[in-house]
């Protein structure tokens, strides 16, 4: 049966509730403008910050009903009206893309995932309770959505059609179904099932600590809504062997992480991961920072597919490039965030799915290809402009790309919320996906139709090296305007 609340919200509404929300504690915990014990503890804290941001866009009950009974109509007529075809696109859309962003969550974890599971006992615990809460999302969400639809041939084959609008390749459905099935998916989650449930007294330990308390609650909100018998996916005609290698407590945590991140691994292979090495090297990167000013626009890309999905265009993602402490001192700038917090190497002020943080510069530059814009305001003007983005800085990621609400924002609504108004810079807002929002191709034409930018360079289009001047600005046009 579908796993949700009855009332259509989310198994993680509860969280939510209150003066004080689980996001609100967390982000109260000092992320990496200030001293933290290690590169691992950012992470997490990065991690959890992403899981209290997904869990509330995942499909609601409210949601799902309204779909099965459009599915209905569209069956006793034969076809699909278009306002019921966007409303079921927006759906799924949106379940695809809260499902990539957990699962590059697992994908970021993963090499400290290794590392640590090279060793012969696990060290960290919050590896297995981020890990397990990741995965008890993918697993909730994507049952649900499968126990609905499976039995609705004319919602199965809408869902599986591709659309290059929101960026759904074919076959999509099918392939969430898939994984839901597979035999090893299904016996690695219910091994961290049965480990969570043996060790759930020891690792309660975890709520003490400040930046775990709230995926305890979070967990704690979805353990209700999760299904862990067996009796469910024999009737599901899914045959696997259950069985237990727990030799120890720790040894118990080492496996079934592994398993967790090598089941995740699989997944991300679905949607097309590469594992590869960034074409933006550390040279490149050290390159770039000489050119950069306070103020420049940042647009990426990655190659692979998984990063880039259900994001419009060739050019998917944006950044604020908000100075070096010398720089900002130049400009005078003056905020909440006072320099001392803001140390050099950060520098870029970024919306990703962990939410609104200042990041280092090659954090943001890891990434196979980009275009460095510069506004074309005076000095004062970019100062208010970067002071203005600031005050966004610990806002929630929003997964439903609209530009109508504040208190959560996308990676191209920071430039959006830091530059109009600025000088003559209008941004006029687009639909995209039933939303009003600005994409970073928007920027892009910004800087090429209405010459609110100057284009200073452009990496990684037909070849790993720069392109500078008039040339840059041609060779952006060719690579989007296709």
């Amino acid at each position: 049966m579908p796993i949700m609340r009855k009332n259509g919200g989310t198994a993680a509404a509860g969280i939510h509730q209150g003066k004080v929300t689980a996001w609100e504690k967390l982000m109260a915990v000092p992320n990496e403008l200030e001293t933290v014990p290690d590169e691992l503890e950012l992470l997490i804290g990065r991690t959890a910050r992403t899981l209290l941001t997904v869990a509330p866009h995942l499909p609601t009950l409210a949601a799902i009903q309204s779909v099965l009974a459009t599915g209905e109509q569209a069956s006793k007529r034969g076809y699909f009206l278009p306002d019921e075809d966007e409303m079921v696109r927006v759906l799924f859309s949106n379940y695809l893309t809260t499902r990539a962003a957990l699962l590059s969550t697992l994908q970021d974890l993963r090499p400290y995932a290794l590392k640590e599971l090279a060793e012969a006992h696990l060290r960290r615990p919050e590896l297995f309770v981020v890990s397990y809460c990741a995965a008890c999302l993918l697993m909730r969400a994507g049952r649900f959505l499968v126990d609905s639809f499976r039995k609705q041939p004319v919602i199965w084959k809408k869902l599986d059609e591709a659309e290059p609008r929101y960026g759904i390749p074919a076959k999509q459905f099918t392939r969430v179904y898939r994984s839901l099935s597979s035999l090893r998916n299904v016996w690695t989650f219910l091994e961290a099932s049965r480990l969570w449930q043996e060790q759930k007294d020891e690792l309660r330990k975890l709520n003490s600590h400040p930046i775990m308390q709230p995926v305890m609650e979070l967990l704690a909100a979805e353990e209700p809504w999760i299904e862990t018998s067996k009796r469910y996916y024999t009737q599901h005609q899914l045959k696997y062997r259950w069985h237990s290698f727990l030799r120890s407590n720790q040894s118990g945590f080492r496996n079934v992480t592994f398993a967790l991140f090598k089941m995740s691994g699989v997944l991300i292979s679905e949607v097309r991961m590469q594992w590869k090495r960034k074409r933006v090297t550390p040279g490149v990167q050290r390159k770039l920072a000489r050119m950069l000013q306070a103020g420049d626009v940042l647009i990426t890309r990655h190659d692979d597919a998984a990063s880039n999905l259900f994001l419009p265009g060739y050019w998917p993602h944006g950044a604020l490039y908000i100075g070096t402490v010398a720089q900002r001192a130049a400009l005078e700038i003056n905020s909440q965030h006072a320099d001392e917090e803001i140390a050099d190497p950060i520098c870029v002020l970024e919306a990703r799915k962990d939410g609104v943080l200042f990041r280092k510069l090659s954090d943001t530059l890891s990434v196979d290809a980009l275009v460095l814009l510069r506004p074309k305001l005076a000095a004062t003007e970019i100062r208010d402009g970067i002071m203005r983005a600031m005050t966004h800085a610990g806002k929630q990621y929003d997964f439903e790309f609209d530009f109508r609400r504040t208190d959560k924002l996308v990676c191209t609504e920071v430039i959006y919320r830091a530059f109009h108004g600025c000088g003559q810079f209008r941004f006029a807002l687009t639909h995209r996906r039933g939303r009003v929002c600005l994409s970073a191709e928007d920027l892009l034409d910004a800087a090429i139709d209405q010459d609110y930018f100057e284009v200073i360079a452009v990496y990684g289009v037909g070849g790993n090296r720069f392109v500078m001047g008039d040339r840059a600005r041609e060779v952006l046009i060719k690579s989007y305007r296709k």
